[in-house]
């Protein structure tokens, strides 16, 4: 009888802790996102880095509650990436701010993902380090400490034995000249630390590469979604050529952009293998195209 009393005290006690939690998470949301609108309209360097500092602090305050994991933050992700992964595993709060004459985008990423051992949520930071890669960016294995910053808009959980992997689909606004898109892979290792740029995408032409970078004429939209049926998954995006007449051996780059036609990659036994000329105009999925958001244009 006494526990059954005990019971029903400690329900509406919950049920109030909740919804308390709930409204604080809305009012630090109206928070961060006046925070955002003031860091992203300063033009001076200092005046934009206090001000994403305290934004970024406003997020780690959100990410206190565990409600936040699974809470619609319906008026920040129209301003940042807030997503979570299929899977549940973990989420996302990855934004950008544009830097200088040139419009240099520099990101950042705050990942949500509860500890195996404690079941408390942790947070992981990733630290863009895009700037420092010059080349074989492609071929190089990273980590949160040195991450190839993007804005993501895609999780793709990929199921390895008892492990999975991960292959997120992601946007760079670059500079004023050319954007990027970025197919990248991630794990958590056994250690339970966060890995990137598995060796998963295979062509004829390169050998394997771990992440694969799309740059194109900042004037176009290109497009890289993900599809998935019963029998074939498959990432499909646009082809790219180039846009200067008599110089069709450019395809990558600020003078290259969309020519109509579509190349792929399709699963194969853990490995995304290169598909050309995959015809995907007449499937609805891919009518509707990935844009920057509205700020960062």
């Amino acid at each position: 009888m006494k526990l059954l009393l005990s019971i029903s005290f400690l329900i509406p006690s919950l049920i109030f802790f909740s919804q308390a939690n709930l409204e604080k998470i809305k009012e630090l949301e109206l928070e961060a996102v006046t925070l955002l609108h003031e860091a992203r309209k300063f033009n001076t360097l200092p005046e934009q880095h206090e001000k994403n500092q305290a934004f970024e602090e406003k997020i780690r305050e959100l990410m206190e509650y565990n409600e936040t994991f699974t809470h619609d933050f319906d008026t920040l992700a129209k301003l940042i990436s807030t997503i979570k992964s299929p899977d549940g595993a973990f989420r996302i709060f990855n934004w950008n701010m544009e830097y200088g004459d040139f419009k240099e985008h520099k990101y950042y990423c705050l990942m949500m993902k509860k500890d195996p051992k404690s079941g408390e949520f942790v947070i992981i930071e990733l630290f863009d380090h895009s700037a420092d890669f010059f080349e074989d960016v492609e071929f190089k294995a990273l980590t949160d400490k040195k991450w190839y910053g993007c804005l993501y808009y895609s999780i793709i959980p990929i199921q390895k034995g008892f492990k999975t992997q991960y292959t997120l689909l992601g946007w760079d606004g670059n500079n004023m000249l050319s954007n990027k898109k970025i197919i990248e892979t991630m794990k958590f290792n056994k250690k339970d630390e966060l890995k990137f740029g598995e060796a998963m995408f295979k062509s004829e032409e390169d050998k394997t590469k771990r992440r694969v970078i799309f740059e194109y004429t900042e004037e176009a939209t290109m497009s890289v979604k993900y599809q998935k049926t019963k029998k074939i998954e498959m990432i499909v995006y646009d082809h790219l050529s180039s846009i200067v007449p008599g110089a069709e051996d450019i395809s990558h780059g600020p003078w290259s952009g969309p020519d109509g036609s579509y190349d792929g990659y399709v699963l194969e036994n853990g490995k995304w293998i290169r598909l050309k000329d995959v015809d995907a105009r007449t499937d609805k999925k891919f009518k509707t195209k990935y844009n920057a958001p509205k700020e960062n244009r």
